[in-house]
């Protein structure tokens, strides 16, 4: 014969748990057997982007690989055009040509009015560097051409992260100052291409957050509460 505290647990346990109405009572009791999933972390998360093939994530086709780029943007003779531009109108010239440029080039498009602002800031900047350093209109616009090249690597994928961009920008730098046919011409000497990846440095890399948002833009979400205040 059981005990009778032995068989009041019996009963106590086959209760239907979900008719307990104690708040900690959970509605499916786990087994011994089973295991709990592991969760991942946010920040984890963000890590391993590169095994996550959820659609934010996915890659937009193939990745630019770094290789001259002399003429694919800018030659000679529209740079020798751009500074007339700027010769002829100080003020405005410039900008108009960048703008007009930058639409032809499919670089942006032309309602995107932030994206295209900072590129007509960005490249009147790098054009002040280049005549602060007397380079030739061969040189500013194979330099251009660098520059747009490393932001549309950097547009090509939502999740562009800052390194990348930067390993980037070296490595096409490096194909222009050392001359290894037929990965490299050299364009530059190796302290200009020292200066100018300080410069890149210093005036996109480090602002990629403010280039992000010009860009792509920024979001975000508006709740509205139907019901009024008493």
């Amino acid at each position: 014969m059981e005990p009778a505290d032995s068989k009041t647990s019996t009963e106590s346990s086959k209760i239907d748990p979900v008719r307990i109405k104690a708040a900690s009572a959970p509605i499916v009791p786990l087994k011994s057997e089973d295991k709990l999933k592991v969760q991942i972390s946010a920040p984890s998360y963000l890590n391993s982007l590169k095994e996550n093939d959820a659609p934010p994530f996915v890659r937009p086709g193939r990745e630019a690989r770094p290789h001259l780029l002399i003429g694919t943007f800018m030659n000679e003779d529209e740079a020798i055009e751009m500074i007339a531009a700027l010769d002829a109108d100080r003020e405005l010239g410039l900008g108009k040509f960048l703008a007009h440029f930058l639409v032809e080039k499919k670089v942006t498009q032309n309602f995107n009015l932030s994206e295209k602002s900072f590129l007509i800031g960005f490249l009147s900047e790098t054009i002040d560097y280049a005549a602060r350093r007397d380079f030739s209109a061969f040189k500013l616009a194979v330099l251009i051409t660098l520059y747009i090249d490393a932001h549309l690597y950097f547009k090509w994928y939502y999740w562009q992260a800052p390194a990348a961009v930067w390993f980037y920008f070296k490595e096409i730098m490096i194909r222009h100052t050392i001359e290894d046919s037929p990965d490299g011409q050299e364009v530059f000497e190796p302290e200009e291409c020292y200066d100018i990846i300080s410069h890149f440095h210093t005036v996109y890399i480090t602002n990629l957050p403010l280039v992000h948002i010009m860009t792509f833009g920024a979001y975000r979400l508006k709740f509205l509460w139907p019901f009024k205040p008493k």
